[in-house]
This record gives C-alpha cells, sequence and structure tokens, in this order.
C-alpha cells in the first residue's frame, strides 16, 4: 500500500497547487465547449454556457486548493491535550537538541 511519505518523497503528483484552479478552468471550459457546439446551440448561448462553467469550476478549484492546503497546515502542528501547540520538525532536517532552561536556585 503507497504511504504519503512514500508519494512525497519521490515527488509524485506534485501539482503546484495555485494553478489547480486554472487547471480545472481549463478543462471544463474545453468540455462545456465542445459539448454545446456539437450539440448545435447558438454562439450566445455557447459563450454563456462557457462563462458559468468557468466561474463553477474556478470555485471549486479554490475550494480544493484551500482544503489541501489546510491538511498541510493541521498536519505540520498538532495540538496536545492540555492546548499547547507542538510543532513537527521536517523529516529532511537534523534534529537538534534545545538548550536545557535554566532553572532558579531557591535558599531557604
Amino acid at each position: 500500500m503507497l504511504s504519503v511519505q512514500w508519494v512525497r518523497k519521490r515527488g509524485l503528483f506534485e501539482v503546484n497547487r495555485k494553478q489547480l484552479p486554472l487547471l480545472l478552468m481549463l478543462i471544463a471550459g474545453a468540455i462545456t465547449t465542445l459539448t454545446v457546439y456539437f450539440k448545435g446551440l447558438g454562439l450566445k448561448t455557447m459563450l454563456i454556457a462557457l462563462l458559468a462553467a468557468m466561474v463553477i469550476f474556478g470555485f471549486i478549484g479554490s475550494l480544493i486548493e484551500y482544503i489541501l492546503n489546510s491538511f498541510d497546515r493541521n498536519q505540520n502542528s498538532e495540538v496536545s491535550d492540555e492546548g499547547e501547540v507542538i510543532e513537527k520538525e521536517a523529516v529532511d532536517q537534523p534534529v537538534t537538541e534545545a538548550p536545557a532552561p535554566e532553572t532558579e536556585e531557591t535558599v531557604e
């Protein structure tokens, strides 16, 4: 079974997410134009259908982009039971140790 780490490590399915709405709009526009043309509808109907398809699929693409980005944000930081945010370190970066906090000595 493929894991997310395996796919990311090999760079498979790497798509610039900013281009996702544009790609969906282009594909939807092409399909809409061909469908309306082969049905024999007029130019005005074709342009209205094309505009509607591009607006709708542009919105859907933006929504998908937002959802994918929110998944990445949630994966990069987790919330512990105490409500503290724990940042995950990237796999490629070496692990570094933080200096121990200094404690004050109390005199009794």
